[in-house]
């Protein structure tokens, strides 16, 4: 006879058979562990697996964590496939007692039939509640693609069901192998954060103190302060920052990267044809030069028309094109060598203004003509919505790598990925499975433009802030973090660290102790017996101080990424 508990979760799965069947197509196939499964399923060790692919591959791989909590009905084989054919509805994943404190990961791979590509959603349906968008992918029929996601709940739910669909929902047929839902404790996110953290930016170093003849001294103090982060983690700034000292000094105490906001858009330094404005751009340089901050350029082009000036909408293509190649021409003979990237052509996978006028390849020609007239500048791509939500069709992970892949086919010198990172509810494993897969590319991944929606109170604000950014730092394909809270006297886009008279607000503490926790404090200690003192340091520039009786010696070295001990030998 069943329990009261497990009637009520049956009765619940064939809620959501139904719903499914009325809303999605005629199939369902369950396959996935019964309530009180065997705690053998879960990962043992709570590692959590960085791997990804973006190429579409013959056979697909075995499934991650040998499936995870996901059972098939029929088969012990974690590479066994499911299929159907009710157009928009594929085999789908009945989970039960999920919970909201928990981390979940989910990947599978994808075939079609009955079209030659596709972009696949998987979703997850909680008890009957909607349901919510997990992972995508663009599947195709030649061979199979892999999807990774994942999801974090508001609240537990005792039956769900993970299924999939066809973004235009035409007739076709889906295929999933080697499915995997993983679940992970917080505690256990935590821990894969801090084991990159300790692999990625930090790096152990030996201070060895010897007399003048090389022998060992023991006993010495040695005193280890860090002058310089190796991470660049910034902020954008505005021409707010000029004649304001105190908002000046406010920066830099915090920050080794910069954004300039909108000084270097088209629209701002060539607002009428011919009559070029870099007075405030060139400041805003000299500042952060002044003060040894490295900064990028923001932007060349902005494919959305709204953001164009005006005077470019009416011109003729021909007319078009010769402006934009004055424009890259005038902005990086300007500045060239000054900015460490630059943002060519913003927001490619939502607008096409120019490559509506100018062709398809119109962008991969921007390019080509600013790694001519800037080639030590890094060149990226840079884009909204790809990490912050999946439900964006635009901009799915695999759209960015395909034009990625398609411009460098083109000849385009692409070297880095932007994702700006405007979030409103942070999904956290499923910015971690973006990453992933982006991370397969091989090119540097930096935030550009990092905030949180003021559709929030301040304090939930600073909650979702946090999440972001230790994930973005610990994440070891990530290169940069670019925050885009420039401070104006009315506010700031979405996000302010600070009110105009510089008192932190709640967001603006998270910051403040985020950069201190991810620094190296002043280490000290006594050289042991072998005359050597060691500690763990984040990378970066530093300087070290030996006091040993009446004598003292100072010297400065770097620790930069490395899996081998840095040795540093200082004579007293």
């Amino acid at each position: 006879m069943r329990s009261g508990s497990s009637a009520l979760k049956h009765v619940v799965v064939l809620f959501l058979v139904s719903w499914m069947a009325a809303h999605c197509g005629n199939e369902l196939v369950v396959a996935a562990g019964p309530p009180g499964q065997s705690p053998s399923f879960r990962q043992k060790n709570g590692w959590y697996d960085y791997s990804a692919y973006t190429d579409c591959r013959g056979q697909p791989e075995p499934a991650q964590y040998n499936g995870g909590i996901l059972r098939y009905s029929n088969s012990d084989d974690p590479t066994g496939y499911k299929t159907t054919e009710t157009g928009v509805l594929s085999p789908a994943f009945v989970v039960y007692d999920l919970n909201k404190t928990t981390m979940y990961t989910f990947s599978g791979w994808i075939k079609l039939e009955g079209s030659s590509s596709a972009l696949v959603t998987a979703r997850l349906a909680p008890d009957n509640s909607g349901t919510k968008c997990i992972g995508t992918v663009l599947a195709r029929s030649d061979c199979w693609s892999f999807l990774k996601g994942g999801f974090t709940l508001d609240w537990p739910t005792q039956t769900s069901v993970i299924f999939f669909q066809n973004a235009d929902r035409t007739p076709m047929k889906i295929t999933i192998a080697s499915g995997s839902l993983q679940p992970f404790t917080m505690d256990q996110w935590s821990m894969h954060q801090k084991d990159t953290i300790r692999k990625r930016r930090k790096r152990m170093a030996t201070i060895h103190v010897a007399d003048p003849h090389g022998t060992r001294v023991v006993g010495a103090t040695v005193s280890v302060q860090q002058t310089a982060k190796d991470f660049p983690f910034g902020s954008a700034i505005a021409s707010t920052i000029l004649g304001n000292d105190a908002y000046q000094k406010w920066f830099v105490d915090r920050f080794n990267a910069a954004v300039f906001e909108d000084e270097l858009k088209w629209y701002s330094t060539e607002p009428a044809s011919g009559l070029l404005r870099f007075d405030v751009p060139d400041q805003m340089l000299a500042f952060v030069r002044s003060h040894r901050v490295m900064v990028r350029g923001h932007n060349i082009f902005w494919e959305n028309q709204d953001a164009t000036p005006r005077w470019v909408k009416g011109l003729s293509p021909e007319d078009l094109r010769s402006a934009v190649n004055t424009r890259i021409q005038s902005l990086m003979t300007r500045y060239r060598g000054e900015f460490a990237h630059w943002d060519v052509n913003n927001e490619m996978l939502h607008y096409n203004f120019y490559e509506q006028r100018l062709g398809p390849n119109a962008t991969a020609d921007f390019f080509a003509v600013a790694q001519d007239a800037d080639p030590l500048a890094t060149l990226f791509m840079n884009e909204y919505n790809v990490v912050e939500t999946c439900d964006d069709v635009s901009s799915t992970v695999d759209a960015y790598v395909a034009r990625l892949k398609d411009l460098r086919a083109a000849g385009a010198v692409l070297e880095g990925i932007g994702l700006e990172g405007h979030f409103s509810k942070p999904n956290i494993p499923y910015m971690r499975a973006v990453l992933d897969k982006l991370a397969t590319l091989n090119l540097p991944i930096w935030f550009t433009e990092v905030d949180i929606n003021n559709k929030f109170d301040a304090q939930t604000q600073a909650v979702y802030l946090e999440q972001v950014l230790r994930e973005a730092y610990a994440h070891p394909a990530v290169s940069g973090v670019m925050l885009w809270t420039a401070l104006h006297q009315g506010g700031c886009y979405q996000m302010c660290l600070t009110d105009w008279n510089l008192n932190n607000l709640p967001v603006g503490d998270v910051v403040d102790r985020l950069l201190q926790e991810w620094q190296t404090g002043q280490a000290t200690g006594l050289s042991d017996a072998h005359g050597a003192y060691s500690f763990s340091g984040y990378l970066g520039e530093f300087v070290v101080t030996v006091n040993y009786g009446n004598t003292s010696a100072q010297s400065t070295f770097s620790l930069s990424p490395g899996d081998e001990t840095r040795h540093i030998t200082v004579q007293i």
